[in-house]
């Protein structure tokens, strides 16, 4: 009890700490007058490019680290006051920007110099957060007794989604007005919050790392043997490819916002509306997570993402020929997010229960690294992509924000590739064992005649 009490507090502070900058960092921008691809490049294209480097190398690393707070809590707590720091300066964008345009070393509008001090605290925040997303996750995996890891992630999600709730419906409506205070106390709770979490959290004792060569291994042996272990088994390659084209189909998630408000809403009814949606996803996932112990994970995502292609998304191709009043359009949005928040949640059982159900237990992080690589190039050539493909349709003639009401036919193509590669998955999966004998397949340490071997 005492363990779940602190990683689920953890969670409480992790997420309304990473809530802030991809729902309230796109308004700043665009109010800056940012293109919808400078957006793309600050917010997704940025990022993906340093999760794609830091991640596996975090993973790798981490998974082979030993010391006396353990293999992961090192990695979060060491990073958390330089992860705060960013985040404040982030809140500050406006005065640091003017100090630095007083400076005069910059000949350029104020606006674009505001710009610029986004992009490079936002990379900073990006690199530190890079090590408390990587491990975050693995802890689960090395300190939850596996009795009782369903459930413990079943909960993980529920409070999770609750704390998305209170920020979405109690403090997302001061975005524009109280973005600085929002930044910081944001930071503020991570730092001290989620390092009592890893105070009070401890690691047990584990086994020796596993094999890795010869002492004293380089980094180019390091990247060999990551890359040999984790893409030369072909049975993982339609997992990754899946994940990459969600990464993709979610690139648009940035301009959601703007989207919204071409419909005619406020911000405290998008507000309401994003926490409409997490409060039925916390009661939506226990039923997904019941349904995914019971029938697999597997089974559960493909179920999800087969609805959510014929249903789901085409739904909000409506948009693009209807505008109601905004008040009808509020309540449409909220009758959609009730209805449409099962087949959420079966999705969302994907990541991580999937991933710990078919991911190799003693490599568990490295595998879940390398999966990451592949979802961050999918973020970065699908954020620059988003924002070119919404500038090409306002050269096409549309105008103004109504660009955004397009996001739907992005994400359905999208969605029908991530469901093709799921497809393929699932019949590998069912000749490595199934549900009667799965046995995640695995590439030895050793080379026999210059060969992996599974």
């Amino acid at each position: 009890m005492l363990l779940f009490g602190w990683l689920l507090w953890g969670d409480v502070c992790y997420t309304i700490m990473e809530a802030v900058v991809p729902t309230i960092l796109p308004i700043k921008l665009k109010q800056l007058g940012a293109s919808n691809v400078i957006l793309s490049v600050i917010m997704t294209m940025l990022p993906g490019i340093l999760s794609s480097v830091l991640c596996p190398w975090i993973s790798f690393w981490s998974d082979r680290y030993r010391s006396r707070l353990g293999r992961r809590i090192p990695f979060i707590l060491f990073t958390a006051p330089l992860l705060a720091l960013s985040l404040i300066c982030l809140g500050y964008c406006d005065e640091i920007g003017n100090a630095v345009h007083s400076w005069g070393f910059f000949h350029l509008p104020i606006d674009a110099v505001r710009i610029a001090v986004i992009m490079v605290f936002m990379v900073s925040f990006t690199f530190f957060n890079d090590f408390v997303g990587s491990v975050f996750w693995y802890l689960f995996n090395d300190v939850v007794p596996e009795m009782f890891l369903a459930r413990f992630m079943s909960m993980f999600r529920v409070v999770g989604i609750l704390a998305a709730t209170f920020y979405h419906v109690y403090i997302f409506r001061y975005a524009e007005t109280h973005m600085t205070a929002i930044f910081t106390g944001a930071a503020l709770l991570y730092l001290f919050g989620f390092g009592l979490m890893c105070w009070k959290v401890r690691e047990g004792v584990y086994a020796p790392p596993p094999p890795t060569g010869e002492p004293g291994m380089g980094i180019f042996r390091g990247v060999k043997i990551f890359i040999r272990e984790c893409y030369s088994i072909p049975h993982y390659w339609f997992l990754f490819a899946m994940n990459m084209f969600t990464a993709i189909s979610l690139a648009t998630s940035i301009f959601t916002i703007f989207w919204h408000q071409s419909l005619g809403l406020q911000m405290d009814e998008i507000g309401k509306i994003n926490g409409v949606m997490c409060a039925v996803g916390a009661v939506m996932i226990l039923l997904s997570g019941w349904i995914a112990d019971r029938y697999h994970p597997i089974r559960a995502v493909l179920a999800g993402r087969i609805l959510s292609l014929a249903v789901v998304t085409p739904f909000g191709l409506i948009w693009l020929f209807v505008t109601p009043c905004p008040s009808v359009v509020f309540w449409i949005f909220i009758a959609a997010t009730i209805v449409f928040s099962p087949v959420k949640a079966l999705i969302g059982i994907g990541d991580p229960p999937l991933l710990m159900k078919v991911f190799p237990r003693e490599r568990y992080g490295q595998f879940c690294s390398a999966n990451a690589l592949l979802t961050c190039l999918g973020r970065i050539c699908g954020g620059v992509a988003a924002g070119a493909f919404f500038d090409l349709i306002r050269r096409l003639g549309a105008t103004g924000d109504f660009v955004y009401r397009f996001i739907p036919v992005w994400t359905w193509f999208f969605e029908a590739l991530t469901l093709v590669c799921l497809i393929c998955f699932y019949r590998s999966w069912k000749k490595h064992g199934g549900d009667e004998s799965y046995q995640a397949p695995m590439v030895s340490t050793d080379l026999i005649h210059g060969k992996p071997v599974l």
